[in-house]
């Protein structure tokens, strides 16, 4: 044992390392215990965690590859640290051995982010269990019928350093920049002060957090995701009405209709005005939505019952719009037409377009023939925004629309009112996050692919097994679990792409980029959002999505707030989606999927606006490329260190070099020189 002095947010605090061999099983023999399914869990709040070095070889075909050179293990309020995989192995079975545990009695293990540790334990371990999210992706494996990992940022949604912020009774907060990761170190690389108090932190602070989710949930009871708690929340809330789940089987889809609601759901509508692209702009105002997605689940309409098909004639000749409808069309000609600079239809959620077409950065600008399965509104969307001299429809499926059961307004206003009574209270900080976290997980357990392939871990290799529709929408809608309806994910998000178009047409040729939420804008149109808010805040009456605030003053969802000052932002460049840089404040922030913001502000804080162009060479993007290497056990020498190994990730800073397709700098290059004509 060792005492080293740790940073935390009571000061600096002496605490305590061990050696795994001064493990003391008395200390937790007898801890309480859960069932779940027959399974009993030791309730204990563990974290772990391990420190890794990077190699990139100097060989240009050379893999890079990656190894284990530090552990930590915390087990209660105690740290365990070790340097080797013999060590850890036989610690875990000496855990095992004295505590007995089992497939029937596991004790539970935390790790951030499972998938990059898995990748380094799973040659080393027998896994005998596991739930996978994806391919490489375990949200829990169970080691030698033993322990169970499981993956703490699935539950948090967050970095470490933010569960760990965003959670109360924490004490060692994450340390972060004090560790550097370029430093080659080995088993045998003896470690400072600085570092040790880096790993200490991250499995102890870890384990607080486990705690006091602890406070109110066992760990036999703890969901696997975030989402998973806000699913608890409106099930248990759902249960109280037992006429839903009649309505749930009413809203229920066949193959054909789970597959054309899977061609009709887009997410956000993300673009960038090709006539304002490329050129550094002055007083660019930016409009966001409050709680966009949140708004649309309370105030819009959703189909409610069951999907009938009707004749196109019916469709052309009777007034539809008492139904949500699922179209299959087909336009010849298509052309946009719009003023906001924005297309509407992807190219990528198309099934047919004809070669004869041109595409703005993935939207279609026009074509000869497109044919794509949309909903009525993304069909009144195209009909404002294009024109096309052939419309013709394959067939159209009609459900009538309504609103979403009250229980689920409920929950979500659970949601809202703590968020916005506990805003700004620094006593209420740790519940506020909470609160608003679950707000915004609301939508996404509405989307979850019920027809999803299940992958699986057998004899140490991933695989996936495909599920038939037809069977896995059995399985769904006779689950007792299920009560969510496919459908309503996918009209959320065309209610929500609806209520960004009202104000897209607002602001129209001024509009420079738009993001799901948000509008960035030419000249001053708060007098739009204003007449927009104030028919958002009558319908937010009617149906109760508003709340008061500590201060008097009553919040309502889908409102328009501007977030920059009077004047706008100082400087604006966007080279398309998601992909643009601001300077407010006298300091750039940048938006580039690719990089990070931090990494880009430094970047563009040293370069300045000019440098956001194509071409340029961001070196140390913060884009992290992971290297897999599956090899097994074997032993390696580094700077005269031998010690075990076996598969394992490399994690490279890369570069990101700037850059369009040619098609879209073609219409970039275009725009510029007809710009004149439009100012």
């Amino acid at each position: 044992m060792k005492t080293i002095n740790v940073e935390t947010i009571n000061g600096i605090v002496q605490e305590k390392i061990y050696a795994p061999e001064e493990w003391d099983y008395h200390k937790y023999v007898f801890s309480p215990t859960t069932v779940k399914h027959g399974i009993r869990y030791y309730e204990i709040p563990c974290a772990f965690d391990i420190e890794t070095t990077t190699i990139v070889p100097k060989e240009e075909d050379a893999r890079p590859y990656a190894f284990m050179h530090h552990w930590q293990f915390c087990m209660g309020d105690d740290v365990y640290m070790g340097r080797t995989w013999e060590q850890l192995t036989n610690f875990f079975d000496v855990i095992s051995y004295h505590l007995q545990l089992s497939n029937k009695f596991r004790l539970p293990v935390y790790v951030h982010n499972l998938s990059f540790e898995f990748q380094f334990m799973r040659r080393f371990f027998y896994i005998t269990d596991g739930f996978y999210r994806d391919i490489r992706k375990p949200l829990k494996a169970l080691l030698n019928d033993s322990i169970e990992l499981r993956d703490s940022y699935a539950l948090s949604n967050m970095s470490l350093a933010k569960f760990c912020q965003n959670t109360a009774n924490v004490t060692h907060y994450k340390l972060v920049d004090t560790y550097d990761y370029t430093k080659i170190r080995t088993p045998d690389t003896v470690l400072t002060e600085e570092e040790l108090a880096y790993c200490y932190n991250d499995v102890r602070g870890l384990a607080e957090c486990i705690r006091e989710y602890m406070r109110t949930d066992s760990l036999a009871i703890i969901p696997m995701t975030s989402t998973g708690f806000v699913r608890r929340d409106f099930r248990r809330r759902y249960s109280k009405n037992k006429r839903l789940r009649q309505y749930f089987k009413d809203t229920r889809l066949d193959p054909h209709l789970y597959e054309m609601c899977k061609d009709a759901f887009r997410g956000g509508d993300t673009h960038a005005n090709l006539l304002w692209g490329r050129q550094t702009l002055h007083g660019i105002h930016s409009f966001d939505i409050k709680s966009s997605y949140p708004a649309c689940m309370m105030m819009d309409q959703f189909p409610i019952g069951k999907f009938f098909k009707i004749a196109p004639s019916t469709f052309y000749n009777r007034d539809m719009s008492e139904f949500a409808m699922l179209i299959e069309c087909r336009f010849e000609n298509l052309k946009y037409s719009g003023l906001c600079g924005n297309p509407y239809l992807p190219y990528s959620r198309c099934k047919a377009v004809s070669k004869e077409r041109v595409i703005d950065n993935g939207r279609i600008l026009r074509a000869d023939l497109v044919q794509c399965v949309l909903t009525d509104i993304d069909l009144e969307i195209m009909k404002r925004e294009y024109s096309y001299t052939g419309f013709y429809i394959r067939e159209v499926w009609a459900s009538k629309y309504g609103p979403l059961p009250q229980e689920f307004k409920e929950c979500l206003m659970n949601y809202f009112r703590a968020k916005t009574e506990l805003d700004g209270n620094p006593e209420a900080y740790y519940e506020y996050a909470k609160s608003k976290n679950r707000l915004n997980s609301a939508y996404g357990m509405m989307v979850t692919d019920v027809c999803k392939p299940i992958v699986e871990y057998i004899h140490g290799e991933f695989t996936t097994r495909p599920l038939g529709i037809e069977d896995a929408l059995n399985k769904y809608y006779k689950s007792r679990n299920s009560f969510l309806s496919y459908q309503h994910g996918v009209w959320v998000t065309a209610n929500a792409r609806r209520r960004l178009r009202s104000g897209l047409w607002k602001v129209g040729r001024d509009n420079v980029y738009d993001d799901t939420d948000s509008i960035k804008c030419r000249n001053d149109h708060s007098a739009d959002f204003a007449a927009l808010n104030a028919e958002n805040e009558k319908r937010a009456q009617e149906v109760g999505a508003w709340a008061e605030a500590p201060d008097g003053s009553i919040k309502i969802m889908g409102t328009w707030e501007e977030e920059t000052p009077p004047e706008g932002y100082e400087e604006f460049r966007t080279l398309g989606a998601k992909k643009y840089i601001v300077k407010s404040g006298g300091k750039y922030h940048s938006t580039i999927a690719g990089v990070s913001k931090k990494a880009g502000a430094e970047f563009f804080n040293r370069k300045g606006i000019d440098a956001f162009e194509i071409g340029t060479v961001i070196e140390r993007s913060g884009h992290l490329v992971a290297y897999y290497n599956d090899d097994e056990i074997h032993k390696i020498t580094i700077d005269g260190c031998t010690f075990t190994t076996a598969s394992n990730t490399a994690l490279i800073d890369d570069t990101y070099t700037i850059g369009v397709t040619g098609e879209y700098l073609g219409l970039l290059e275009n725009a510029l020189a007809n710009r004149a004509d439009i100012e």
